[in-house]
């Protein structure tokens, strides 16, 4: 048994046009501040707190539309419904305790189609009303809805779910802040009462305590002092209560009934650098953090070793940022316990975070993105897509999006080759005085693969990006394939064809929209002059248009466009240059030399560099010696230290130009 969906209408950020959230066994909320993550949680909670004080509506609970007048304000409604299914209806689904959780549900449950599974929908209905309190009249109902979705309703089809059947599921949030002895204290609804609650005391139980705890009372009689403080609270107290009840005060240095001693229950941790105990009150907060969350666990063991099952049909683990106070190598400990409660049959969990610790360590396909409409002021519901399981991009992808999480919660995203990228681009803002930290712009290196499916995450979740590629111009698989690839990954993406590829031609003057042959005859563009200059001046210049926002480090890459863009920085990373013969004396030792270069620089023993000047052939021989001979990393970072910020910006290449501008305008949109 387990959630699969919640449908949210007015509830808090959630507005009035609705949001559909889908939940696995293990779940995980992601984005910024304020994003909706924790009225999601309270949603859960809302539905199936363990106590009436949780579930109780409040007004804040209301969602308020932006710009609504206050008439408006006068009557307010809310929607919460939860899509129930019981995976263990499906014979291979694993369920070791062998619960069967249809029955206190079975009159109820509905099917879409002949054949298809059975499911139970179970909706929360909430009404204010303004009236001469400031918190207003808030009625709220509870009901099984016995028809299937889409299906229209009656008054009928709305069944009251009662306390019983609502106990079955609970929900046990843990809040970002997180104060386990408040848990500890044996008051109802607290993790102790309910671990505690699993135990069957013998019904004599408090006539044994009171006979072994006499001795410890006559103990403390027979000190010296015991019995004259007694006699004088005795004595004061009857000077004020001449009632005959309640007329004799004692001091008990005992518990005497099981509940009394329940009361004062307290975990003490041992040893300590003192060689006394400690209580939770005194650990550090990183420790009571991750003492709360043993507590759950322990909770969830304990109902299943004392009674053999668990006291919920479903329990739901509701774990509000589980990064908090945790120190990062732990992390992976508590993400691992956190799945292990996942895979037992009668739980599930939920968590939200903001942290990339937290995402890294969770299924990209566990993952949903939520985000504020900036014009609405409502949250916006987004599921991680990846491609293909049997597709190579889907590792590529699922392992990239894992290794810099981050972009989940960017205000702008970068996509570059690789590290030259993350090197040069944050040194490059920060000269126009963008830090990238300051605006939430993340650098991710794609090394130029599976974009298309990069820029279709990043499209579903609404993130504003920018493509910075090679163009590697004379490599293979460079020049007009690199152009023609990005032309079809953007018409993967959705990209309108006619405004993507329709260009105009001179002789004879018309504009025409290229067609599949002509897209794919690119690959053999000529790289004669004339061609050079329609790449530069029409197909580069569309794939740069902010539609696209696709860049091109020109005419090979990032690394040959720095150093020819600044050579005595980075010739001076090196105390001994490449050797060049004396081109005069020694013609054919000197030509070896540039072919030599030429052809490790483009990759490939045929090429000739035709299309580069002799000023970057040589450079091509230095290109040898920095990047290739060399780390990239390490060249530019020693190159960079040599530029100032004044002469970096003087000299600054085009396609930077263009490309910061093209940043200060996603983030004034995004002000």
């Amino acid at each position: 048994m387990q959630i699969s969906k919640i449908f949210l209408k007015n509830f808090r950020s959630f507005g009035n046009s609705g949001e559909t959230v889908s939940f696995d066994k293990i779940s995980g909320f992601i984005g910024e501040n304020s994003s909706g993550k924790t009225a999601l949680i309270h949603s859960l909670v809302k539905l199936f707190g363990i106590t009436a004080h949780e579930r109780t509506l409040e007004k804040s609970d209301f969602h308020i539309q932006k710009q609504s007048t206050g008439e408006a304000h006068k009557e307010l409604s809310l929607l919460i419904e939860a899509r129930i299914d019981f995976p263990e209806l499906n014979e291979s689904v694993s369920n070791p305790l062998g619960q069967i959780s249809i029955p206190p549900f079975f009159n109820h449950l509905v099917v879409r189609n002949p054949g298809e599974e059975p499911y139970l929908r179970v909706r929360l209905c909430g009404k204010w009303t303004a009236d001469n309190t400031p918190e207003g009249e808030i009625d709220q109902k509870l009901f099984f809805v016995t028809v299937a979705d889409g299906v229209d309703e009656t008054e009928e089809d709305l069944v009251p779910v009662t306390p019983h059947q609502r106990s079955t599921i609970q929900v046990l949030y843990v809040p970002a802040v997180r104060e386990p002895s408040g848990q500890l204290k044996n008051a109802s609804g607290t993790i102790l009462w309910r671990i505690l609650n699993n135990i069957t005391w013998p019904e004599d139980i408090n006539d044994s305590i009171k006979t072994k705890m006499e001795p410890v009372n006559e103990l403390f009689d027979g000190i010296n002092g015991v019995s004259q403080i007694r006699n004088v609270i005795r004595e004061e107290w009857k000077k004020y209560h001449k009632d005959a009840r309640y007329q004799d005060a004692k001091i008990k240095f005992s518990s005497s009934t099981l509940a009394s001693i329940l009361k004062k229950i307290e975990v003490s941790f041992s040893p300590t650098h003192d060689l006394g105990e400690y209580s939770v009150d005194k650990l550090g907060d990183g420790l009571r953090s991750l003492f709360y969350l043993s507590m759950v666990s322990a909770l969830l063991e304990a109902e299943i070793r004392i009674t053999g099952k668990s006291n919920a049909t479903l329990t739901i683990l509701a774990v509000e940022e589980p990064e908090n106070h945790i120190s990062p190598h732990l992390l992976g400990r508590v993400m691992e316990n956190l799945r292990g409660i996942s895979k037992k049959p009668n739980a599930q969990v939920v968590l939200t975070s903001h942290s990339a610790s937290i995402v890294k360590r969770v299924d990209p396909d566990n993952l949903t993105h939520l985000r504020i409409d900036q014009a609405q002021f409502t949250t916006v519901v987004r599921k991680i897509s990846l491609p293909s399981k049997t597709s190579e991009a889907y590792t590529y992808i699922k392992e990239a999006i894992r290794a810099y999480p981050e972009l989940y919660f960017s205000r702008l995203v970068i996509l570059g080759e690789g590290d030259t990228e993350e090197i040069v681009i944050p040194r490059v803002l920060s000269t126009y005085g963008i830090r990238p930290d300051d605006y939430a712009i993340s650098i991710v290196p794609l090394g130029g693969r599976h974009v298309n499916h990069m820029w279709k995450l990043l499209n579903d979740l609404d993130i504003p990006h920018i493509t910075l590629l090679d163009l590697d111009r004379e490599r293979g698989g460079g020049g007009w394939s690199r152009i023609k690839y990005a032309f079809e990954q953007l018409l993967l993406n959705g990209r309108n064809r006619e405004e993507l590829l329709k260009f105009h031609y001179e002789n004879p003057s018309r504009y025409e929209v290229m067609n599949d042959e002509g897209l794919e005859a690119m690959n053999g563009f000529s790289l004669d002059p004339d061609w050079i200059v329609a790449m530069d001046d029409h197909f580069l210049p569309r794939l740069m248009e902010d539609k696209y926002n696709v860049f091109y480090s020109a005419p090979l890459d990032l690394d040959f466009l720095m150093l020819e863009t600044f050579p005595d920085a980075y010739k001076s990373t090196v105390k001994r240059g490449p050797n060049f013969p004396d081109r005069t004396k020694f013609p054919e030792e000197y030509k070896e030399k540039i072919e030599d270069g030429v052809a490790a620089t483009l990759k490939s023993k045929k090429a000739t560099g035709h299309t580069f000047t002799p000023s970057q052939h040589e450079l091509m021989v230095w290109y040898n010696t920095l990047f290739l001979g060399r780390s990239k990393p390490s060249t530019h970072i020693e190159a960079l230290l040599k530029i100032s910020n004044e002469r970096l910006k003087a000299s600054m290449p085009e396609v930077f130009k263009l490309l910061v501008a093209r940043i200060q305008e996603i983030l004034l949109k995004e002000a």
